[in-house]
């Protein structure tokens, strides 16, 4: 039998890998790429398929029934915003997972959630909807993510650890056991963090400080 169809909304860098993936993965046959900053790109062929155009093709191909979408947009907030439009249209948010990561048997992902090549998801962890688990990310024993949180490249979680709706934890950073960070806050690349970061704030540095606050 013929896999379901998959539309992958957005069409740069992070949709590349996620289109990687879905193929590595095997379950879903794209049906082409959405693509709403870009609109003179419809008919463009990128990673071998069809941009068919913005948001509004979306209506029109669940009509013929594509009924699997995922968001493959880096930015948190607009991820969040398109994944929640997608779902009022009647799209189910598929989530991907490449064949190299490893998952723990407990662990819990929600939908739309993408996890790269390379990643570790341990025990009782627990990751919410909309989530990036990016290449090589290692999220240690009862952690919970949640949606729309972006764990970047080489980050290490320790166990415990809480990762905030729509925080971005940058490139090669280490967050102790049991750290707190708060929602949106964005962590900067090897960042180490040994204590709670509040909510809607920028931190970095060795150890992590914060050095100031998100309007």
């Amino acid at each position: 039998m013929k896999n379901p169809p998959l539309l992958i909304w957005g069409a740069s860098g992070h949709a590349r890998v996620v289109a990687d993936i879905v193929r590595r993965q095997g379950r879903y046959e794209i049906a082409g790429f959405v693509d709403d900053i870009n609109p003179q790109r419809a008919g463009e062929i990128f990673c071998a398929a069809n941009i068919l155009g913005g948001r509004e093709v979306l209506p029109p191909a669940h009509a013929r029934g594509v009924a699997h979408l995922v968001v493959a947009i880096g930015d948190n907030a607009a991820r969040l915003t398109c994944a929640a439009y997608a779902r009022g249209l009647g799209f189910t948010l598929a989530w991907v997972v490449h064949p190299s990561a490893v998952m723990a048997a407990d662990a819990r992902v929600g939908e739309g959630t993408v996890i790269a090549a390379g990643a570790i998801v341990n025990p009782a962890t627990t990751i919410g909807d909309n989530v990036i688990i990016n290449t090589a990310a290692s999220v240690d024993h009862e952690c919970v993510i949640q949606d729309g949180a972006h764990i970047s490249p080489g980050v290490r979680l320790g166990g415990g650890v809480r990762v905030g709706r729509g925080a971005w934890i940058g490139i090669g950073a280490t967050v102790k056991d049991h750290v707190t960070i708060g929602d949106e806050s964005i962590l900067g690349a090897g960042a180490v963090v040994l204590k709670n970061i509040p909510p809607r704030v920028v931190a970095y540095g060795v150890p992590a400080r914060v050095v100031r606050k998100l309007e």
